[in-house]
């Protein structure tokens, strides 16, 4: 989530100020089986997933899409996805996943496959693929990260949001790309790592919930960016090491882990007074460090019983998708240039405060968040991609958003969002009736 200038010193030493910094972190992947197919068509489309009729269905019977249009929808596709984070757009399956093929062969399709190098400014290398589910044609681009924004000709620079394409000024994104490059630790080789020092088991049995999750584990790591082979062996991201390091991974990044606390009362006290207790700490691969995360927090989240229709409903004093999302949204979005601190979670009697370390990436800010409107802004797209196709994330754009329509429907306070001094924080507010049923 944010943009801020990287952390001199020891920060830079994790980060590796050796490593080599690419600007294009996407690695195209090999042909997608049908399971794999199907699980994609399954998950919906999202940040990285975008699905394309070619059909017109306007006046009864369907016909297949001028190629004109078909032309424009892929270079505003693959335009959006390269001026994002990249991404997997299907042509020939309907916005509700179901494929439906498309009415193209011979030099047409071959045309329709050159869109990207010949549309596009600068032009924008996709692998395709032809791929059959149910007797229907698929067309598959499998777009990259640009390391510059992308024109579409004569009809401006597209930009992914969620589900959505926006338009935006060439300069807002290019922007976005620069402050990636000077702060995104996330995609820096590390020349000293080698590939035992990951867990690959750790990592096979965590990527087995993607939708690709049947390959080979290696060849997992290369399909989502996190490493990549060169002529004297494999050069390893800092991704792959927040995410997948063999414990103990400290070495790798001290502070990446989340620590959980535990305030008596409504304020921090010191000294003879002193109010805090650590309930534990997570310490990093981020794999393991996030569901031992959540355990920690949950047991500190007070429950009570709710009369409801005649009977006693058990009730949280946060509804669990509400918490859970924010602490995941800041292991995601925290700048692991600052080393530190971890992320944090403050249990209060009246409230749970979230936080990371980062200020906000442009174009997020803290109006627009408190607004629920859906935003797009990477710092550690790699991560935020393996953590959200293994189902522990959502999509980036709509985590906060859903955060504050939680707390909403079950009568709770408007969520509190803060940056302050590089530090973003969520705050969760309770209701008082855990505390005193606690103390009945």
């Amino acid at each position: 989530m944010s943009g801020s200038t990287p952390t001199r010193g020891a920060s830079h030493r994790v980060c590796g100020a050796r490593a080599y910094l690419r600007d294009d972190v996407a690695v195209m992947s090999p042909r997608f089986t049908d399971a794999e197919l199907r699980k994609i068509l399954s998950r919906g489309e999202g940040q990285f997933v975008e699905f394309k009729s070619a059909w017109d269905r306007s006046s009864g019977d369907p016909t297949a899409l001028k190629r004109r249009d078909v032309r424009d929808k892929i270079a505003d596709s693959v335009a959006a996805f390269a001026n994002a984070d990249g991404g997997l757009l299907l042509l020939g399956v309907e916005d509700d996943g179901a494929p439906s093929g498309h009415g193209y062969s011979g030099g047409a399709l071959e045309d329709l496959r050159a869109v990207p190098a010949r549309r596009l400014r600068p032009s924008v290398s996709c692998r395709t693929e032809r791929l059959t589910i149910d007797g229907k044609q698929i067309l598959a681009f499998q777009v990259p990260i640009a390391a510059e924004a992308v024109m579409i000709e004569g009809n401006g620079f597209p930009y992914r949001v969620g589900d959505q394409v926006l338009r935006e000024p060439q300069e807002v994104i290019n922007e976005r790309k620069q402050a990636y490059r000077r702060v995104g630790c996330e995609q820096r080789y590390r020349p000293e790592a080698k590939i035992e020092h990951l867990d690959l088991d750790l990592a096979a049995s965590f990527l087995r919930k993607t939708p690709v999750g049947e390959r080979p584990v290696l060849e997992l790591f290369e399909y989502y960016g996190l490493i990549e082979k060169d002529s004297r062996g494999w050069r390893i991201t800092t991704a792959a090491l927040l995410l997948f390091a063999r414990r103990p991974a400290l070495k790798w990044h001290p502070r990446a882990g989340i620590r959980v606390f535990r305030v008596t009362g409504t304020e921090r006290l010191h000294g003879t007074e002193r109010n805090v207790t650590q309930i534990g700490r997570a310490d990093p691969p981020l794999a393991r460090a996030v569901e031992e995360g959540k355990v920690m927090a949950r047991s500190q989240v007070r429950r009570s019983e709710t009369l409801r229709d005649l009977f006693f409903e058990d009730t949280p004093e946060y509804p669990d998708f509400a918490w859970q999302e924010a602490l995941v949204n800041a292991v995601a979005h925290r700048d692991y240039e600052v080393t530190s601190r971890e992320t944090e979670v403050w249990f209060y009697a009246d409230r749970v405060e979230i936080s990371n370390p980062g200020d906000l990436v442009p174009p997020a800010t803290l109006e627009a968040l408190r607004q629920g409107r859906p935003i797009h802004a990477s710092r550690n797209p790699m991560l935020v991609r393996v953590l959200a196709d293994a189902g522990i994330m959502r999509d980036e754009g709509e985590g906060v958003a859903r955060i504050f329509g939680e707390m909403k429907t079950h009568s709770l306070a408007v969520p509190t969002i803060t940056s302050v001094d590089g530090l973003f924080t969520i705050t969760l507010h309770n209701d008082g009736r855990h505390e005193a049923s606690n103390r009945e």
